[in-house]
């Protein structure tokens, strides 16, 4: 089902958006919704869905699209994903939450991506945004950078009956790895940066315990100075 998106900002929006000086990530943000056409990325997603008017409104896909932009820009788990939605003014801002709509929580976010994964989407979707910023000449092609961040899958407990034992529920498809002497259980985002605009050229979405040297190879783009 599809919902569509509000108007973004309302009176109460303009009455505390009155100062003039931004941080860098909400001038980063304004910066990828000037350059990046949402509405042509959206069309990609909409056979996922039936138009049904049962039940509650669903986010529209743009705001649970941008909800990934911020998550892997900023490294987020789906839960710190949702504390920072609350949080943050920018944010809201970007992924177009106003002050009469409720944050979307973690399981929404998981069942779009995951939605996104299965329907051979969310490559797809990154080589779209990246043509689009290509084609204002902001990729330098100097270098290219490799990086991994990594996403923790949401586990919760589930109920087993009214007298049943508590179990724990968890991502079959996530794996576990290790990060200095802290433990992840979750996915692997592997990036390979344009040295110089900071601009992500390629991305694989592994699960954590695929090590990075093995995606090396894949964030390679071809046409930089160095690597």
């Amino acid at each position: 089902m599809i919902g569509k998106q509000k108007s973004p900002y309302f009176l109460l929006d303009s009455v505390f958006n009155r100062r003039t000086k931004k941080s860098r990530t909400e001038t980063l943000l304004e910066k990828i919704d000037q350059f990046v056409d949402f509405k042509q990325l959206e069309s990609l997603c909409e056979p996922m869905y039936k138009t049904s008017k049962k039940g509650k409104p669903p986010l529209p896909i743009i705001v649970t699209m941008k909800c990934l932009i911020v998550q892997y820009l900023y490294d987020l788990s789906d839960p710190a994903l949702v504390d920072a939605l609350i949080d943050r003014l920018s944010f809201q801002r970007f992924v177009g939450i106003t002050f009469d709509t409720d944050i979307p929580d973690y399981s929404t976010i998981w069942r779009f991506r995951d939605r996104l994964i299965k329907a051979g989407l969310l490559d797809r979707i990154f080589s779209g945004i990246l043509k689009q910023i290509d084609g204002k000449g902001l990729i330098l092609r100097k270098g290219t950078i490799g990086d991994a961040s990594l996403v923790q899958a949401a586990r919760k407990k589930r109920r087993g009956g009214n007298d049943g034992p508590t179990t724990p529920q968890q991502d079959n498809d996530a794996t576990a790895t290790t990060r200095g002497k802290k433990g992840y259980f979750g996915y692997k985002g592997h990036i390979g940066v344009d040295r110089g605009s900071g601009i992500i050229r390629r991305a694989r979405f592994t699960t954590a315990s695929v090590h990075d040297a093995r995606e090396r190879e894949h964030l390679v783009s071809g046409d930089e100075r160095a690597i």
